[in-house]
């Protein structure tokens, strides 16, 4: 049985994840994305049947599968995230789950309420190199593990762009850089 997905957005994560789920043999059903050039890339892609300009036309569709990904702008992940599970799909919800604690409190609380799974994508923690610390730690390589302290270190390249130029420039339209 193959899932069928929905995705809001349709930018660097969005693209990652459908083309991981469409190569696992996921339906691709829907796309909202409001960049017309990405919203048909998407489309082109992954053979989508319903695209839309906004995430919330897409609420007002049918059901277009058993879950959605939420790969939306930070400061709306929690009104995307109650509304889709309100509407009854499960989600992938990237991180952070939202910028604020009264807004992880609203998705916590729609979560209990309707029932629906609720994955948030902390996506780091599944690369080659974290794989392989985990494995290493868990053999023993450096002995007994007392304290542990890993940071992502953040490049200057990935820091001008993405908080100085990018998506994450300001707390107000995004998360602030910590959460991010």
């Amino acid at each position: 049985m193959s899932v069928s997905l929905l995705f809001l957005g349709a930018g660097n994560r969005g693209f990652a994840y459908a083309r991981l789920a469409h190569a696992l043999g996921a339906r691709i059903a829907g796309v909202a994305e409001p960049r017309g050039e990405r919203r048909e890339a998407f489309r082109e892609a992954f053979g989508v049947e319903r695209t839309f300009g906004d995430w919330r036309e897409a609420l007002e569709a049918p059901l277009l599968g058993e879950a959605a990904v939420v790969a939306l702008p930070d400061r709306l992940h929690a009104e995307a995230a109650v509304a889709l599970m309100e509407r009854g799909y499960h989600l992938l919800l990237e991180k952070p789950i939202a910028p604020t604690w009264p807004e992880v409190a609203r998705v916590a609380e729609a979560k209990a309420r309707t029932g629906r799974m609720v994955a948030v994508a902390h996506v780091l923690r599944y690369t080659p190199y974290a794989r392989a610390l985990k494995a290493l730690l868990r053999e023993g390589a450096v002995g007994e593990v007392v304290s542990v302290q890993h940071l992502e270190p953040v490049g200057h390249w990935h820091f001008a762009h993405s908080f100085v130029r990018g998506n994450w420039r300001k707390e107000g339209e995004s998360s602030p850089f910590l959460l991010a």
